[in-house]
């Protein structure tokens, strides 16, 4: 079959189909007569012959930390759907959470047979900045705020601000904070400053509030939670920065005897699986991670369809407070937009 043929057969023109076929405009009557007749013929174009016409691959490259992540799941389930509907192909690399295999698949797409990549970051280093700023194709970074790129991240700041307001309204006098590295901008440095603007305005001395560094695994939050008590073991209170820490200090402190949230309460920041059916369900900042894939891909589609003709954008996601039993607190939920701006949650939303 041919472009002629499905054309012929849909009863449209062949710029139609290959309109079509490359992800541009149409009208959806046309769009659902050339699909049907696709469908019904099995045609498949010629990836060879499209690139010689078109100068494109069709491929974008898509950089993840960590595939088996619930978190990382969302977002490239949110990029997939895009991808397809456009007839894109996605090139996933899993980087294990490993800085120096970033740096490796960064150089690899942007040399490569990449058409666009989307970057899910974490520390962003100068090496990092460095190639990326000698890319040639567009690229979308998520999760970090980077001036200098099209990029979609959260509101970092404030939702672990709300957060760490819902330990101390849910009665924790003496809290502690269970960090990550603040080169990582968003989940380290900007989570770090949220909790202790809200310590600040509640009359705490940051400085003086017990917090020890972990890593991003469940593990990691398990053995922080026994060094935090080491360093002060009257803590009924801890704010973490990510759901698995969380997780895992509540692993930990179930062990060690600790009623929650009778004598400690816990909240965390992103909503990641674990965190809802975990005993009991973890207070948290609930973030759209899927959609932020969703709003990634199509910004790298406008982007590689106009080129730098196109203004360069950062879109900042809001997030949504999830009061749990960690807190002690009844379920409750509000959204809230970028920079704190909270809106009542319409009854029977659904969280992405």
């Amino acid at each position: 079959m041919t472009i002629s043929e499905i054309a012929k057969l849909a009863e449209v023109s062949s710029a139609a189909v290959s309109r079509y076929l490359n992800g541009g405009s149409l009208s959806e009557e046309k769009r659902n007569r050339i699909k049907a007749v696709i469908e019904e013929t099995g045609y498949v174009p010629s990836e060879y012959a499209r690139t010689l016409r078109t100068k494109k691959t069709y491929h974008v490259g898509v950089i993840v930390p960590n595939i088996k992540s619930s978190t990382t799941a969302r977002i490239v389930s949110g990029i997939g759907s895009v991808l397809q509907e456009k007839n894109y192909h996605m090139v996933l690399a899993d980087t294990d959470n490993d800085a120096g295999q970033e740096v490796k698949y960064l150089e690899f797409f942007g040399n490569g047979q990449m058409d666009g990549v989307i970057y899910i970051a974490g520390a962003i280093t100068r090496r990092h900045m460095e190639i990326l700023k000698r890319y040639r194709i567009p690229v979308v970074v998520v999760g970090q705020m980077v001036s200098e790129f099209d990029c979609v991240y959260h509101d970092d700041f404030h939702a672990a601000r709300d957060m760490v307001e819902v330990l101390l309204e849910s009665g924790c006098r003496r809290p502690g904070m269970i960090f990550v590295t603040p080169k990582d901008k968003a989940a380290g440095e900007m989570r770090i400053r949220g909790a202790q603007a809200a310590l600040g305005e509640r009359g705490f001395i940051p400085e003086a509030v017990p917090c020890v560094e972990a890593g991003f695994t469940l593990e990691d939050g398990y053995e922080k939670m026994e060094e935090l008590l080491k360093k002060r073991s009257d803590i009924d209170g801890v704010f973490c920065a990510t759901d698995s820490l969380a997780v895992g200090a509540v692993m930990y402190l179930k062990e060690a005897g600790k009623r929650i949230p009778q004598d400690i309460r816990i909240c965390s920041v992103g909503n990641n699986q674990a965190s809802d059916i975990i005993d009991p369900r973890l207070s948290t900042a609930h973030y759209h991670y899927r959609t932020s894939g969703i709003e990634a891909a199509r910004m790298l589609i406008s982007k590689m369809r106009a080129g730098e003709e196109r203004p360069r954008r950062q879109l900042m996601l809001g997030y949504e407070v999830l009061r749990r039993e960690s807190t002690g607190t009844a379920a409750d939920r509000h959204v809230l937009g970028g920079f704190g701006k909270r809106m009542q949650m319409p009854a029977g939303s659904a969280l992405r």
